[in-house]
């Protein structure tokens, strides 16, 4: 049970009874190299929004896990499942709270739960020091939740509605090295998103990289550390948020049974900056 209490010029108070009621079972199983899992899960949803009339639905919900081993050095697995999505409260909510002269803010009561669709590939190769992995994961999100603009008398209302579909792809590589006597390992990865979002009245496709380094050095008691981390552009409905950047370094002494360390965060870093960016249709 959820309630909520809006405050400004009037007040409003909304309330929902929620049950999620979700049973599993899997099973685990070998057939020559390939080891597999299968599970599956069914989903009761139920809601009832004060003055709304209740809904229910019923969703299974698979899953599956495969890993092959093709010799010593090369391996692949898969991991592929689907999730029931269910809106909040506030989501659902049909109060109208003012932002400004010309915006308003109001819930959706007649949203619907939706299905969250997702598979990962990857390619292993480790042999000796090295260790290098090629990935690519899809999202798909069918009839997703996103926010949902529109003019009524004169007024922009900031609402929600099960818009179409939106689509994620990530493509990525990542490698790890050792050296010097396994004193010094330096590892690195790249990835590329390409979002594809399918709304009531728009249409938008929104490409970004991501990256990482990363040096660590060993040496008796002593570890040193040093990493830059650049998070991709994460995009969603119509809303770009640009990717976090941070680097840091580090250094870490055992005596005997303590560890002494000391990090920096961002100390070649005047500023810490993120941006968020509203696409025009």
């Amino acid at each position: 049970k959820t309630d909520n209490t809006y405050l400004g010029t009037l007040e409003y108070n909304t309330r929902m009874q929620q049950a999620n009621t979700y049973g599993y079972a899997q099973y685990k199983g070998k057939v020559g190299k390939l080891n597999y899992t299968l599970g599956m899960g069914v989903t009761r949803s139920w809601l009832k929004q004060e003055g709304e009339e209740d809904y229910e639905a019923w969703s299974f919900n698979p899953q599956i896990n495969l890993s092959y081993r093709f010799n010593k050095q090369w391996s692949t697995s898969l991991v592929g499942r689907i999730e029931t999505i269910n809106p909040s409260l506030s989501e659902l909510s049909a109060v109208d709270q003012l932002v400004d002269s010309l915006q308003i803010k109001r819930g959706n009561p007649d949203l619907k739960p939706y299905n969250h669709y997702y598979s990962r590939l990857r390619f292993n190769y480790n042999k000796g020091k090295v260790n290098v992995g090629l990935f690519g994961a899809y999202t798909l999100l069918d009839n997703a939740i996103m926010e949902h603009i529109y003019r009524e008398n004169y007024k922009f209302i900031h609402g929600y509605a099960n818009h179409n579909k939106f689509h994620k792809l990530n493509l990525g590589l990542n490698a790890r090295v050792g050296m010097l006597w396994d004193m010094l390992q330096l590892s690195g990865s790249i990835s590329h998103d390409t979002y594809w979002s399918h709304g009531i009245d728009f249409y938008h496709q929104v490409n970004s990289f991501g990256w990482e380094v990363q040096a660590d050095f060993m040496y008796k008691n002593l570890v040193l550390s040093a990493m830059y981390h650049r998070n991709a552009d994460f995009f969603y409905c119509e809303t770009l948020s640009t990717g976090e950047e941070m680097h840091y370094i580090a250094a870490q002494y055992r005596i005997k049974k303590v560890n002494l360390g000391l990090m920096l965060i961002n100390p070649f870093s005047k500023e810490y900056k993120r941006e968020e960016n509203y696409m025009n249709k």
